[in-house]
């Protein structure tokens, strides 16, 4: 069993905690390259399969330079504090995201709190919260909880909800800031749209319709269900534990405990920035994206068999998708719709000992 606390765990990657500003400007300046002559793609090719194929790259590198502005909040992507914050704005136009409301929701919320009921994306329904829903939302919890319903579970609960306008439920004071980068992506919205308008109207083989929904709608899809994907295999799975309260999490799970490490095949984790190497960037989100591999190495050795490790599978992703639709917080267990269980109890928690946790 391992008995590394954090501070031990993060002294064993340290070596890897450390920025290195010319990778990080290739790779930002490499995304940025390869989304534009996507996008450019997307409009000039006569080809419609080559076009689609285009729009599929286009969301894909959406996802990539998602990641670098992910690490740029963490001001972990350069070692220059100003880069980070330009980079990291820049970075996340294409998916329309706010990236002061990014620090609250990332940084804030989910850092601090992951797998707490209600605070992170993912979280799962009560039984009880569930039966309370009218119909058609029920409808739409087994949407979002099915391989269909990904991209769309990421832009309605994350993105709309949370990282793109600054409503007072999230803010808990006036920050210029929030409305000013809420200006920008608005602006960079409006302006982009209107462009592929324009060029849609120039090219004689396509239309303005035409290449908003190969330009702007498909990458947008293509990127909200990447993002979402990953985010759901960091922390969901039939032997993973979610609780109502940090206490409780506190008591009773340790990080190995709470994240999920899902290998994938070594290509993968090229093109993805290592966004699956998750358990190092949650011991030390200062270690880079590029970082990543090698920190996650070395806490897998440490960690050895206590760390929820499973090869990427079709199957498997089914799989968890298909037991872990609601959560039994009292118990601790997945359960389908109906409220059977799906899985083994993943806390025994001894009353006395929750009462004092809390």
């Amino acid at each position: 069993m391992n008995n590394l606390n954090t501070k031990e765990l993060r002294s064993a990657i340290k070596q890897y905690a450390k920025p290195s500003n010319k990778l990080a400007l290739f790779i930002f300046f490499s995304d940025l390259t390869i989304y534009t002559l996507a996008i450019a793609g997307t409009i000039m090719f006569e080809s419609l399969l080559l076009r689609i194929a285009c729009g599929v790259l286009a969301g894909l590198r959406i996802g990539t330079l998602f990641l670098v502005s992910h690490d740029a909040g963490h001001d972990s992507f350069t070692s220059n504090r100003l880069w980070n914050s330009i980079i990291g704005r820049i970075a996340f136009l294409p998916s329309f995201h706010n990236y002061s409301l990014w620090l609250i929701a990332h940084n804030r919320a989910h850092h601090q709190s992951p797998n707490i009921k209600d605070i992170n994306s993912w979280s799962p329904l009560s039984k009880e919260d569930y039966d309370c829903l009218s119909k058609s939302r029920k409808m739409i919890e087994h949407l979002y909880r099915s391989p269909l319903g990904i991209s769309f579970n990421y832009m309605v609960e994350r993105w709309w909800k949370d990282k793109f306008f600054p409503y007072k439920r999230i803010i808990r004071q006036h920050n210029p800031s929030y409305f000013l980068d809420f200006i920008l992506v608005f602006t960079y919205m409006i302006t982009f749209t209107l462009a592929l308008i324009y060029m849609g109207m120039q090219v004689t083989h396509t239309n303005p319709l035409e290449v908003l929904l190969l330009a702007l709608i498909l990458p947008f899809l293509v990127s909200n269900f990447l993002i979402g994907m990953t985010v759901y295999q960091h922390h969901t799975h039939e032997t993973v534990p979610w609780f109502k309260t940090q206490k409780e999490c506190n008591a009773y799970a340790s990080l190995e405990d709470i994240t999920v490490h899902i290998k994938y095949p070594h290509w993968y984790n090229l093109i993805s920035h290592n966004a699956m190497e998750h358990t190092a960037h949650h011991v030390d989100p200062r270690v880079p994206l590029y970082n990543l591999s090698k920190a996650q190495t070395v806490l897998c050795e440490l960690y050895g068999q206590d760390l929820i490790t499973m090869d990427f599978s079709l199957f498997n992703f089914l799989s968890t998708m298909n037991k872990c639709k609601l959560y039994d917080y009292e118990n601790h267990l997945w359960l389908d719709f109906e409220g059977n269980s799906t899985s083994s109890k993943l806390v025994v928690v001894e009353e006395m000992e929750y009462e004092k946790a809390a």
